[in-house]
């Protein structure tokens, strides 16, 4: 029987819509009419074993999880998952409070760069890296041979997602993706991450208890989401399964696989430090190059740039774009097409650093202490989570196109960011430091 509410939410949604539109002399014929076309619609969703709408309202109605999984189990069935594995994953599960609670969570401020940077590329990482290329010397030969990926950059994504298979988790993905796809903040993908693992659970011959990884889903030692888990996992060492729980070889495989599919470039390096001349003429270089668009490195030493080391580049005709991860005080790096490759495996612009800085830490054989010679603002605080809504709202409305409000400085805001600097004379770094915010807020009330 359906329930008061649901006779009110359908007359309140679909019912002006039968008379709305209609002159008011036949007003109360259509309002008669209206009651039986909503009667016999009412009639025919009661006999329906449940309602898509319903699901998408789930928070504002009471739609229970047991709800949530005997709707769920129809599209799963349609899209070819066997009743027997439906009932083998969901199986006496419970929804998870705690990655609900994971998922709502908004830290006020994120680390400072610096502090990420400098947990990722610690000296004890870099040792366990090249320790590592050692001891997989022939694995990693014969991983690279097949996919054109370096040993260093597998290595290091491997450190990123896992710290080199130390801590993959150990929740069950199935209970994580069904709880995010009932009452996440993304439903939709949840929904469809949930469906590809039930579909690598029924292909691979899985037990649900074997399927473990993060809160948000993310499988084994690559932390794979499903759906790239199914598009890039490999089985590597030939045993008739992709196992990326316990075997290093397909482990190590598909994250190669994954780089190479994606546009990874061969015998090409991510990007390097460089310096730029005390009078680096931001507001010609941006005349010149009106879309930030990548040069050619022999373009960028016509504007002075060189790199840190003092050394020369090795391709001069490697297109490349400047990124200032903590603004002009702070390293300053040419960054290559790879860079963004990196990028394409998390989307954040400091993971993808890390990742380069970690790989070139563990492929370095100088035995250097320090990776960088630009030293990092750690006298600036980070913005707070409503500092950067509050920045990407002020910039949106003076029309320099910061994206959706979020809170997160990704490229959009950068862009934007850079775009502000540019048009107030200042340097065009992209860097959101305090100073710089004080000047945009300070912006409104001019």
């Amino acid at each position: 029987m359906i329930n008061t509410w649901c006779m009110e939410f359908i007359k309140q949604r679909y019912f002006p819509l039968l008379v709305g539109c209609i002159d008011c002399k036949r007003q109360a014929v259509v309002l008669r009419l209206g009651n039986m076309i909503f009667m016999m619609v009412l009639f025919c969703w009661s006999l329906l074993p449940s309602s898509p709408l319903f699901a998408k309202d789930a928070e504002d109605h009471d739609f229970s999880f047991v709800d949530w999984q005997h709707e769920f189990k129809i599209s799963a069935l349609r899209a070819g998952i066997t009743p027997e594995t439906f009932v083998a994953a969901f199986d006496q599960l419970k929804l998870n409070e705690t990655v609900l609670r994971l998922d709502k969570s908004q830290p006020e401020f994120s680390r400072a760069i610096w502090t990420y940077i400098d947990n990722a590329i610690a000296n004890n990482r870099i040792e366990k890296g090249k320790a590592i290329l050692k001891k997989h010397r022939n694995l990693f030969n014969e991983v690279s041979k097949t996919y054109k990926v370096p040993a260093e950059i597998i290595i290091a994504i491997w450190g990123m997602e896992s710290d080199f298979g130390g801590n993959y988790g150990n929740m069950s993905v199935i209970r994580s993706l069904a709880t995010l796809a009932y009452g996440g903040q993304r439903k939709e993908f949840a929904t469809k991450e949930l469906l590809v693992a039930l579909t690598i659970m029924q292909q691979e011959k899985l037990q649900s208890k074997a399927l473990v990884g993060s809160w948000a889903g993310a499988i084994g030692h690559p932390q794979f989401m499903p759906s790239s888990f199914a598009k890039y996992a490999v089985d590597f060492n030939y045993d008739g399964k992709r196992d990326l729980w316990h075997s290093l070889d397909d482990a190590f495989a598909s994250i190669a696989h994954y780089m190479q599919k994606e546009g990874w470039k061969e015998n090409e390096t991510w990007g390097q430090e460089v310096v730029l001349p005390d009078d680096f003429m931001w507001q010609k270089q941006a005349q010149f190059n009106p879309k930030d668009e990548r040069l050619t490195v022999s373009e960028w030493m016509l504007w002075g740039v060189k790199p840190v080391s003092g050394k020369e580049f090795e391709n001069y005709d490697q297109l490349a774009a400047l990124f200032f991860p903590a603004g002009q005080v702070g390293p300053v790096f040419l960054v290559f097409d790879n860079f963004d490759i990196i990028k394409k495996y998390n989307l954040s612009l400091s993971y993808s650093l890390a990742v380069g800085l970690l790989a070139s830490g563990i492929a370095d054989e100088t035995e250097k202490k320090n990776l960088l010679v630009g030293q990092w603002p750690r006298e600036d605080k980070s913005l707070s989570r409503d500092d950067k809504i509050l920045l990407q709202t002020v910039l949106n409305k003076q029309g320099f196109n910061a994206g959706k409000v979020d809170g997160k400085v990704g490229s959009n805001t950068r862009k934007a960011i850079r775009k502000w600097q540019l048009n107030n004379a200042l340097a065009a770094d992209g860097y959101m430091s305090q100073r710089l915010f004080k000047k945009i807020k300070n912006s409104i009330r001019e």
